[in-house]
């Protein structure tokens, strides 16, 4: 039966929408109420702004102007540091596609059946991806929740937005993982491959940032991040170019998972 795959997988993972969508809720929804008022905001901004300019670098902090708005605010401290949780979350449900099953030598016996290939992979991709904008969604009604205890005026059509723009770069790793899980056979390495891509992306970044104008600042280009870019997303709304961008690279490493792991052998 058509879908049969897609609705099993989340039958038997609905739970995580209670587990990471609490988590993040919770989260989003501390940030607004632990700075009450723009005067707590504004004292805020300048602690932060007393550190050494490397300090600030090191948070990922480069306008210190940004974060005494309650967007700017958001975007560093829900956002900024939010998609490295939904990264993990990303690794984890990529290496649930096919990894953990076939590490597990029960793989084997799920191809078995009268499915395709394909569908296995695909469907359970899309699953995770429903599971994941539902947890980020959850993370948007737990800064709106707090929103109403604040006194802080935000713009929630942005926060909005930020919740979108985290969604790209979420599946982006979970194709990458599932991608990496069906090129190897060793979960290990295909953990190892996934941790690189996202601490890689993480550092590219950073330094990127940091130096600009340097060669850092080119390779920068390589790291999903970049193209994540929340403090711009909170200023200025969703970066169309951005979103397309790292939907096809999306696309691209779910269309070379399917092709790994048609023509491959399954571990038992």
């Amino acid at each position: 039966m058509n879908g049969a795959i897609f609705k099993e997988t989340l039958r038997r993972n609905w739970r995580q929408i209670y587990t990471w969508g609490l988590g993040v809720a919770v989260l989003g929804f501390y940030l607004m109420v632990v700075l009450p008022d723009m005067e707590s905001l504004q004292q805020y901004a300048n602690l932060i702004g007393s550190f050494p300019p490397a300090m600030l670098q090191m948070l990922g902090i480069s306008d210190i102007s940004a974060i005494s708005t309650p967007e700017g605010f958001i975007g560093y401290g829900y956002f900024g540091y939010g998609i490295l949780l939904f990264a993990v979350y990303g690794v984890l449900m990529g290496l649930n596609i096919t990894a953990n099953e076939e590490d597990d030598g029960i793989l084997d016996m799920v191809l078995s059946l009268p499915v395709a290939r394909w569908r296995v992979l695909l469907e359970r991709f899309l699953g995770y991806s429903v599971l994941a904008i539902t947890i980020i969604g959850l993370g948007f009604v737990g800064i709106w929740v707090g929103s109403l205890i604040s006194s802080l005026d935000v713009s929630m059509s942005r926060v909005l937005e930020g919740s979108l723009n985290t969604i790209p770069s979420t599946l982006l790793v979970m194709a990458f993982t599932a991608c990496a899980a069906t090129l190897v056979r060793r979960k290990g390495m295909a953990i190892a491959l996934a941790a690189i891509f996202v601490v890689g992306s993480y550092f590219l970044n950073f330094l990127g940032e940091a130096a600009s104008s340097s060669f850092a600042g080119t390779l920068r280009a390589l790291s999903f991040l970049a193209y994540y870019n929340t403090s711009e997303v909170m200023r200025n709304g969703l970066n169309f170019a951005n979103i397309t961008l790292l939907s096809a690279v999306t696309a691209l490493l779910v269309i070379g998972s399917l092709w790994f792991f048609q023509r491959r052998d399954v571990g038992v």
